[in-house]
């Protein structure tokens, strides 16, 4: 289950935001709570310890 940890700014319906679940959770990349997911908004698998970006349209492992 994919939770929000954080919403760091919103600006006209997109914000950044920052969430944490497991490896096998999608990655949100559409609408969370009315806004739409930001690019550089953050992921952490709280399984693996593993980092994701948003780029707009991929999440990408940081460092990796």
């Amino acid at each position: 289950m994919v939770t929000v940890n954080n919403v760091i700014g919103e600006n006209r319906g997109t914000a950044e935001f920052e969430f944490k679940g497991l490896h096998a959770d999608t990655k949100p990349t559409g609408k969370v709570n009315g806004a739409n997911v930001g690019v550089n908004s953050l992921f952490l698998e709280l399984d693996t310890g593993d980092v994701y970006y948003f780029t707009g349209s991929d999440w990408t492992k940081v460092g990796g």
